[in-house]
């Protein structure tokens, strides 16, 4: 496997509230994955729908090193879950590219995520409630011809702002853009919860958003300041109830299969969603995910930059790899979620 495909954790491995750190190979680290959870026996749920009523623990993970500092998750077994006093709150974040290509790599992620939905009921502890949301990285309307060379732009600055209308300034009218969230079956996001016996609602729900937000999106795209502006108050209206503060976790994923032309640079997206988290800690309470173009992380791109701003590197991986879809939205990822909703919710 490449060096640039699954990482998280660095060489080391954290397990529990102290952030304890263990230099371990492959199969320490999934020892120290089953010792940090006991088993949870939480059913899974979903709202406003029906279906399967158990749990699964999605695929597991075995791990090398990266060359971006990480650790590389590479199939496995199934993970075990927790039934331990964690969060209250888990938030999910998706953005999704919806310029022309994308069709294919949103139909992998709407295939992953019913898998990554039993994971986290697995594992999480009962009475967590989970909000799922979807935004896409388009922020204008119009012609939005625009090409890349070496995983770079060939648009210049001023060309690139013309494509970048920030909802501060003006509201596009579009469902999904500038950080909105995508309204789809009459829900702006989904709300569920891991006690709940039945979660084909949200899967269903996922599976469908994913592939409706389809691929008329400028082509310019801006995953960092979408990320950003959808907890920024302008968008409120349609946002607003989303993002939970004090004993909460917030994921974002990123889908995305070009370099991020946001402009405005890195700290200011990442402001905007630590605003959002002041009780809970900010950094610490935030986790990045992406399936992304491989040649970001060369590059430097702003989209890597954005993924590695938070308190703990991202899972990441190549999304014209479908195998991957599975492994980083899936089990690992889970994990990672149940272990910061434990930390967080430590008393201070």
């Amino acid at each position: 496997m490449s060096t640039s495909a699954f990482s998280r954790f660095g060489s080391s491995f954290q397990c529990g509230p102290r952030r304890a750190f263990l230099s371990i190979g492959a199969l320490a680290v999934l020892a120290a994955l089953a010792a940090c959870s006991a088993t949870n026996d939480a059913s899974s749920g979903g709202e406003g729908g029906e279906g399967n009523p158990t749990g699964s623990g999605g695929a597991g993970g075995s791990i090398g090193s990266s060359s971006s500092g990480g650790t590389l998750f590479d199939g496995g077994g199934p993970g075990d879950g927790g039934q331990v006093t964690g969060c209250q709150f888990v938030d999910l974040l998706f953005v999704i590219d919806n310029s022309p290509s994308m069709g294919k790599y949103q139909e992998e992620l709407s295939k992953a995520f019913p898998a990554f939905a039993d994971a986290m009921f697995q594992k999480l502890p009962p009475n967590v409630d989970l909000h799922v949301g979807i935004t896409t990285t388009s922020f204008f309307t119009g012609s939005c011809s625009e090409a890349v060379s070496n995983c770079v732009s060939t648009a210049s600055p001023q060309e690139i702002e013309a494509h970048y209308t920030k909802p501060t300034d003006m509201n596009n009218g579009t469902n999904g853009e500038q950080g909105r969230f995508f309204e789809y079956m009459g829900k702006k996001f989904y709300a569920a919860n891991t006690s709940d016996p039945d979660q084909s609602g949200l899967k269903t729900w996922f599976a469908g958003a994913a592939v409706a937000a389809g691929e008329t999106g400028c082509s310019f795209e801006m995953p960092s300041a979408a990320a950003g502006y959808a907890a920024h108050p302008a968008n409120s209206a349609s946002n607003g109830g989303f993002f939970r503060d004090e004993n909460g976790v917030l994921l974002v994923i990123v889908l995305s299969d070009e370099p991020d032309k946001s402009p405005e640079g890195t700290q200011v997206y990442k402001d905007m969603l630590t605003a959002v988290k002041p009780v809970c800690g900010g950094d610490k309470c935030i986790l990045t995910a992406g399936l992304v173009n491989t040649c970001i992380e060369g590059v430097n791109n702003a989209l890597w930059q954005f993924l590695h701003a938070f308190g703990e590197p991202p899972i990441w991986g190549d999304l014209k790899d479908s195998s991957q879809y599975s492994k980083v939205v899936g089990d690992a990822l889970a994990q990672v979620v149940k272990q910061t909703c434990d930390e967080v919710s430590v008393p201070k």
